[in-house]
């Protein structure tokens, strides 16, 4: 087994371990993908995946008119954080948490969501679909996808509830991620099905349907880690 770390992975740590110094303040902007890409000797696409590891882990966000700034730190004790991150009882808590959130998410962003919402979360779907059958990078692209979802529900308070539990998000979708892969080859794209329902209602304002979607959604999440307690 190669358990060496991939570019995207190296990239990532390292300007966590940046972020985390205090070394790019909150509300400060990151270098552009160009000059990271050429700070680093890798590719645009590998920059663009470090970056979207690091915006679902919370640390980062994208903002109208182009740029990648370092968020406000969450509320949470960092004891709590690590504590979702490594606890099995605690994942369970954690998706607890997301069905309350996420269901009312879906309902709102169906209801108020922007065109520049769309916009966001049309591109994210764009990448989800490129990225069928590369598990490492889908998983990213579905935390930030219901990141996204927060965000365009117009409501600034759920989106930082949401922030602020996302590295456990992260968990929680790649452990169940990980356990459908193994249940059929046809689930990679069936997942991507799921995701690209919930989009379009919420594109075509139906709450109705991106209410059903995502309960239906997570009541998989949470089969598929129940099945291994």
């Amino acid at each position: 087994m190669n358990l060496q770390k991939k570019n995207y992975e190296i990239i990532t740590d390292e300007l966590r371990r940046i972020i985390e110094a205090g070394l790019i303040k909150p509300g400060e902007k990151l270098d552009t993908i160009d000059q990271l890409a050429a700070q680093y000797r890798v590719g645009r696409s590998t920059v663009r995946e470090a970056l979207s590891h690091l915006k679902a882990l919370g640390l980062v966000e994208s903002r109208q008119g182009g740029g990648t700034y370092v968020k406000k730190p969450g509320l949470e004790p960092l004891a709590v954080l690590e504590s979702l991150q490594n606890s099995n009882a605690e994942l369970s808590q954690v998706l607890q948490v997301r069905k309350i959130l996420e269901v009312g998410a879906a309902e709102l962003a169906a209801k108020h969501r922007t065109a520049e919402d769309v916009e966001e979360l049309g591109k994210i779907i764009g990448q989800m679909r490129d990225a069928v059958g590369n598990e490492e990078i889908s998983r990213i692209y579905d935390t930030n996808f219901h990141l996204a979802i927060a965000k365009a529900s117009g409501n600034a308070i759920l989106e930082t509830m949401m922030t602020h539990i996302s590295a456990a998000m992260f968990r929680t979708i790649k452990d169940s991620r990980k356990l459908w892969l193994y249940s059929g080859k046809d689930t990679a794209g069936k997942l991507f099905g799921e995701h690209m329902k919930l989009f379009e209602a919420i594109r075509n304002r139906d709450p109705k349907l991106a209410v059903a979607t995502t309960a239906k959604h997570l009541a998989q999440v949470e089969n598929a880690l129940q099945s291994v307690k």
